[in-house]
């Protein structure tokens, strides 16, 4: 699937954090073209799932990772560590999830500065 990582940037700045996880969530769907539903348990918790792989993620967690391609980076590779299996080389989109184009970082808010998004996990390990 082919991707705009300039659009996709308007869409993580302009977009509330549960309308930008519906257009990560959709662009996901589309990537392998399979079934995937994303569901609110609470005010503070979503739940994707595709086929047999579930990710719960936090909409604090959500909320730093909202850049263009941050979110759809840490939603792979927890379905990843499900044994979801890939190549990251297979498509444009993926290739920008995996940070093959220039400026691969998250805005982090609190340091008003970028940061990559391993980083950026390990200051919220328990916050899935």
């Amino acid at each position: 699937m082919n991707t705009s990582g300039r659009i996709r940037g308007l869409q993580a700045k302009n977009n509330s954090i549960g309308n930008f996880i519906e257009v990560v969530v959709k662009a996901i769907g589309q990537e392998f073209d399979e079934e995937i539903n994303l569901n609110k348990i609470n005010d503070n918790k979503f739940i994707i799932t595709m086929l047999d792989y579930e990710v719960k993620i936090s909409r604090k967690l959500a909320s730093e990772l909202q850049s263009p391609y941050g979110l759809d980076r840490y939603i792979l590779e927890e379905f990843r560590k499900q044994d979801f299996i890939f190549d990251i080389t297979r498509s444009q989109y993926i290739q920008y999830c995996y940070g093959n184009y220039i400026g691969a970082s998250v805005y982090y808010k609190e340091k008003d500065e970028h940061v990559s998004v391993d980083e950026l996990l390990k200051k919220f390990p328990n916050q899935m």
